[in-house]
């Protein structure tokens, strides 16, 4: 893997030097010197770092004795340079030190270099001419190199850190500081990169290895209980050195010889034989036998005579290898399609990278993404540019939030194509073509227009995205309205509904047109103005004749909001099964209303599905969702694309659900996308504990110091599962309800369909569970625990385990329809609130709902929910967890009166749909516990990178983009224009419908 921290202290970073350890050298290894730009200083690349050389460096002082000026971080410390770690596969670690393998360090040191030279393709420099800002590609880095060979535990762990200085130099002669933005924004595909390479030299001198989940490998030969082992050595350790010694007595003697070594700045030589022995006495307690060595199975190292033998067998590998690159390609586009609309080209080489590890290299693996460009797999994007300023914005915002690249930058208004920026030089500067194209050229060569990186989409998902806009469309007057308007407006004349609920009333019973939406805030009151909808619906089906009666169906995405529709009145269910039983779809005809809640949460290929089959039945749909909170873990955005393509709409902005003015006030601000301003208004209820820890355990306390009413209409709202985790047993432990029974539970393993297909994705131990029968012996329902996993080139098998203790051997790329978790042991006792986590109609639990436990015995748990008890059997996992703490995907259509956040700010799960569905859940209370209170409305203002395919921009896209430009206007559509130009604070009223479609008829 390959991690990052910035080094802010030059004088303090000898102890790159001090915990150096080579156990091949006797003088230690004082690190190398790497990257292109050595040479341009004087110095040799591979030559040892000299340490008062390394510290000038640091702080910017070139050896001829000029001075470069750094930058500094957000917080203003000074930048001197950046840490970037590449830790070997922990298998990798155990064979090199060990074993004593000089060949595998010298494979590490070997990849390292290498990823070294793909990192400074991404050295940038930025330049200002004039008040104008350039930016220029400089290829050239200089860093030190230092291979660690411990981790603070003291157990293997080959990593080197390659310092980074903070300098680099331009194309005349100047060296000037980083603009580090682009090696941050890759660091993730450098890293795939190294651990490729570091595959591809180990599998040349002979290893074997072995695939793991989410593109990680390790040597085939060392057991993977030996890896598990020095990881929970590892965890353990690291819990002694943080308690500061203050477990030291309750310690081993082993483990304190470890802890005074992992204080002792240089190791001798007789530390490290102990070391080594102590690692083998480690392993032998516990029952592990690691070979010494591993012979080759491949010939690398057989020597042969015969030279048509060693070129048969390289062209038959180099096939091999191009049939895998393809493969990995294809699971990568696959993968990543799943989950979004667009995908960057470093995207799809990082997943790539990892996939095609164990059998071919990265320059394979370009070859083959290449060719799936070529060949139409790939709809790649035209080639846009974007000016130097506007990255200059990205990169100060980068610099207050680390993690920003990982979100959605809203810049698409800054990047336009050549010709485009020809054109608008045209337009805006009176220049004849010749001119303003010299002039758009002349700036991309020097920097003050920029490539922006190469994106992609599928060409299923673009034909998906434009099938259900064109259904919507061809549905436009193709209905009878329900009721005339008349009858509607006298209906609503004693209403209690406000203006906007009232309008979306109206246009849902007078509408002509088969697909409506409604787009209401969170807290609008959307199901007190559905009720209304669906009563005035079943009056016309009662008044007509039966024959002719409308009927009502509602749907959603999970089963816990089923539950909330079909107390409307309506039939209800979820969405997926209704598109997996085809009896479901008999049910349908020209006088079926379909109510799709959350709507925000659906994903463009299942909403196709649903809007292609209420075509072919001649049914309606009403769409209900809020396109600011979370969107569908799946890709697309198509209740979002279906408003802005013109779909008849009405807007509920009047919120009601909040009555603290404060809380009403900051949710209005988080709607608008004013993440500041809300963060401001809720600022004497936040709390500031840096320490995870420490802050999770003042959530806990302030829950427990509830009243028990209180604590019933409390949520605690977390970003991570983890974190959700931790919160609950802190609030068991201050409950006092621990001391239970150990209950085995069943987490769901979260992967996408092409994970679901490899037998790589999966591990020895889980769960799955089919969802659909595939014969009598693979029925639906049952627990099926896999006992061996089976993945190279020609096998693609799974091991599983009956509840009856049969053995069956299946091919999950033959099985779509599988459920994965992973089981968990968790305890339980009386008095526990816990939720069930997916559906189990046999055992009595529908996902979401809450229940309490009132009892715990040898084979059974007893629960209490809304619908009387049920009895749960403990012979197998149960989809139940803690109930005290949520995470926001879970909170999401949920309304309490006090709301606890955890609101980390160095989570990738904090966000700007995150944070307003966490506040906009509370009536009366909101506190946000922070880990920094300064950088809380930024991390809460980035935007989810969620992108539908449409969006990739092509000619069509790229007219509307410069015509905006051209005009000066705000790239929005009508809705978002409207939307926005009516939240305000106070009065938030507005429909949006097309008024010519209304029936007029009474």
């Amino acid at each position: 893997m390959l991690s990052f921290k910035f080094v802010s202290n030059a004088a303090g970073a000898a102890h790159y030097f001090e915990t150096a350890d080579d156990y091949y050298g006797k003088e230690g290894h004082h690190g190398e010197w790497l990257g292109s730009g050595v040479a341009l200083i004087g110095l040799e690349s591979g030559d040892a770092v000299q340490r008062e050389q390394f510290r000038r460096l640091l702080e910017g002082e070139l050896p001829d004795g000029r001075r470069v000026r750094t930058s500094r971080t957000h917080a203003g410390s000074q930048r001197n340079g950046i840490d970037f770690t590449f830790s070997a596969p922990k298998s990798v670690s155990l064979q090199a030190l060990m074993m004593e393998d000089m060949r595998v360090v010298q494979a590490h040191d070997a990849a390292v270099r290498e990823s070294v030279q793909l990192l400074q393709t991404f050295a940038v420099a930025r330049k200002k001419e004039r008040g104008l800002s350039y930016r220029e590609r400089t290829d050239t880095l200089v860093a030190a190199a230092f291979r660690h060979e411990l981790s603070r535990a003291q157990d293997p762990q080959l990593h080197t850190h390659v310092v980074v200085m903070n300098l680099t130099q331009r194309g005349d002669g100047q060296w000037r500081a980083l603009a580090n933005e682009d090696l941050l924004r890759n660091v993730r595909l450098v890293g795939a990169f190294y651990r490729n390479t570091l595959a591809t030299k180990l599998r040349q001198l002979g290893f074997e290895l072995r695939a793991t989940r989410k593109g990680g490998w390790e040597l085939a030969h060392i057991p993977e209980a030996a890896i598990v082992l020095f990881s929970q050595r590892s965890r353990e350790i690291e819990r002694l050195l943080a308690a500061s010694g203050r477990d030291r007595d309750h310690a081993s003697a082993a483990q304190k010889q470890v802890l005074a070594l992992a204080s002792r700045p240089r190791k001798t030589q007789s530390d490290r034989v102990w070391l080594r022995e102590h690692w083998q006495r480690s392993l032998r307690e516990a029952g592990l036998d690691v070979p010494t060595s591993q012979k080759s199975t491949s010939g690398v190292d057989r020597p042969t005579h015969r030279m048509g033998i060693v070129l048969s067998r390289i062209t038959a590998e180099r096939r091999r290898a191009a049939v895998t690159s393809d493969n990995a390609v294809e699971f990568a586009i696959a993968h990543l399609a799943e989950r979004q609309g667009i995908f960057s080209r470093s995207e799809l080489l990082e997943v790539a990278y990892g996939r095609a590890a164990t059998h071919a290299c990265a320059s394979d693996v370009c070859a083959a993404l290449d060719r799936a460009r070529k060949d139409g797999r790939l709809v790649q994007e035209i080639a846009l540019y974007q000016t130097a300023r506007s990255l200059s914005l990205t990169a100060t915002e980068l610099a207050k939030d680390p993690a920003a690249n990982r979100f959605k930058a809203n810049d698409e208004r800054e990047k336009l194509a050549r010709s485009s920026w020809i054109a608008l030089t045209m337009a805006t500067r009176g220049q004849t073509h010749s001119q303003a194209t010299a002039a758009v050229d002349a700036a991309i060569a020097r920097g003050a227009l920029v490539a922006t990186e190469q994106r992609f989409a599928t060409p299923a998902a673009c034909r998906s995205e434009q099938h259900l806009l064109a259904i919507e469309r061809a549905g436009r007057g193709a209905v009878y309205p329900v009721a005339g308007t008349s009858r509607v407006l006298s209906l609503l004349k004693t209403s209690d509904l406000n203006e906007g609920q009232r309008a979306a009333v109206t246009m849902i019973l007078t509408s002509r047109d088969r697909f409506v939406g409604v787009q209401g805030l969170a807290g609008t009151g959307k199901s007190h103005m559905l009720s209304k909808a669906v009563q005035e619906i079943k009056s016309q089906a009662t008044r007509l004749s039966t024959l002719s009666g409308f009927k009502v169906i509602g749907l959603a995405p999970y089963t816990s909001q089923t539950r909330a529709l079909a107390t409307l009145g309506m039939a209800s269910q979820t969405l997926a099964s209704m598109l997996a039983r085809r009896r479901d779809h008999d049910r349908l005809d020209d006088r079926t209303i379909v109510f799709l809640d959350e709507a925000g949460v659906v994903p463009a290929h299942q909403l196709e599905r649903l809007m292609a089959l209420i075509e072919q039945r001649r049914a309606r749909l009403v769409l209900l969702g809020d396109r600011h909170q979370t969107h569908a873990v799946e890709a697309g955005k198509p209740f979002e694309q279906l408003q802005d393509a013109g779909m008849t709409k009405a807007f509920l902005t009047e919120i009601q659900r909040q009555r603290n003015p404060e809380i009403c006030a900051a949710v209005i601000h988080a709607a608008r996308g004013e993440v500041p301003l809300a963060v401001q208004r809720l600022e004497p209820s936040i709390v500031e504990v840096r320490v995870d820890a420490k802050r999770r355990s003042l959530i806990a306390e302030a829950y427990v110091r509830l009243s028990e009413p209180e604590r019933t209409h409390t949520l605690i709202v977390a970003g991570t599962n983890e974190a959700r985790r931790e919160i609950n047993a802190l609030i068991r432990r201050n409950l006092s309800l621990e001391g239970g029974e150990q209950v085995c539970v069943l987490e769901p393993v979260d992967m996408t369909r092409a994970e679901l297909r490899s037998t790589q994705s999966y591990d020895a131990g889980q769960v799955i569970i089919a969802q659909r029968s595939y014969g009598d012996d693979f029925p639906k329902g049952e627990h099926l625990q896999i006992v061996d996993v089976h993945h190279g080139e020609a096998r693609n098998v799974l091991v599983v385990r009956g509840e009856d203790g049969r053995s069956i051997e299946f091919d999950p790329s033959t099985r779509s329809m599988l459920r994965v978790y992973q089981p968990q042991m968790v305890e339980m006792a009386p008095g526990d609130w816990v939720r069930a986590s997916a559906h189990d109609a046999e055992q009595g639990l529908r996902n979401g709902e809450r229940f309490r436990v009132t009892a715990v015995d040898a084979t059974h748990l007893t629960l209490e929910g809304a619908g009387g008890k049920v009895s749960v059997q403990r012979s197998r996992g149960a989809h139940l967890q803690h109930a005290y703490a949520s995470t926001v995907h879970s909170a999401q259509g949920l309304t309490c009166d006090r709301v606890l956040v955890d609101a980390n700010t160095r989570s990738l799960s904090s966000n700007r749909a995150i944070f307003y569905v966490a506040v906009s859940r509370a009536r009366d209370h909101v506190t946000l516990f922070t880990d920094d209170a300064s950088r809380l409305a930024t991390a809460m203002s980035r935007e989810p990178k969620k992108y539908a395919a449409l969006e990739l921009r092509e000619a069509t896209g790229e007219a509307a983009i410069l015509r905006a430009r051209i005009d000066g206007k705000p790239i929005a559509t009508n809705a978002q224009a409207r939307l926005a130009a009516t939240l305000r604070p106070k009065t938030l009223k507005v429909s949006e419908r097309r008024d010519t479609r209304l029936s007029t008829r009474s």
